[in-house]
């Protein structure tokens, strides 16, 4: 039996998706702001899940990049008390591939 404080494991695809997904508003969200960084409450809200959970996808998300030896695609900056997100230009360059395809 798992314990009770383990988090569910996360297939490769549902966090591909994810990724896509977040990428995606966080690019919408950035360009009708005219590029400023995006508070993750807001992405949150736009994709119905929990800032927590997208921190913590994000922090995994970059740390796959990195391992790969990729740039991080997206920032994550503690401002006045407010998690600001933004795309980096690789995550820029990813967010329009998805567009894309």
């Amino acid at each position: 039996m798992g314990s009770l404080g383990a988090a569910p494991a996360i297939s490769p695809l549902a966090q591909r998706m994810l990724a896509q997904r977040l990428l995606q508003a966080l690019a919408q969200e950035q360009q009708a702001r005219g590029g400023q960084a995006v508070a993750l409450v807001r992405i949150a809200k736009c994709l119905d899940a929990p800032a927590s959970g997208l921190l913590r996808e994000l922090a995994m998300l970059n740390l796959l990049l990195e391992q790969a030896q990729q740039p991080a695609w997206v920032q994550a900056e503690a401002v006045e008390g407010r998690w600001m997100l933004a795309l980096t230009a690789a995550g820029a360059a990813a967010a329009a591939q998805i567009t894309e395809g």
